[in-house]
């Protein structure tokens, strides 16, 4: 009743293009992270200086600006944990 599908055994190429396939849609995703957080920093501080100078971080802005690292450190974190050797 336990059957068990064998895999096929992958050749070192093989390994090796499956890995940078994997690695470029880790890059991607942590590229949308770092560009999400340029347009979060962005909207923490052109928004409000072009409304009112004088009140940058009255409002929203120290949480956008919390948010903006937030992203930033997910888009690292992704690129440090999940990135597969290529050997």
């Amino acid at each position: 009743m336990d059957e068990t599908v064998a895999q096929p055994i992958l050749s070192a190429a093989e390994r090796k293009h499956r890995a940078k396939r994997f690695n470029e849609g880790v890059k991607l995703a942590a590229t949308f992270f770092n560009a999400t957080a340029i347009l979060t920093l962005g909207t923490a501080f052109i928004s409000p200086l072009v409304q009112h100078p004088a009140d940058v971080f009255t409002n929203n802005g120290w949480a956008f600006l919390l948010a903006s690292v937030i992203l930033h450190l997910i888009g690292q974190i992704a690129l440090r944990v999940f990135l597969r050797a290529e050997e």
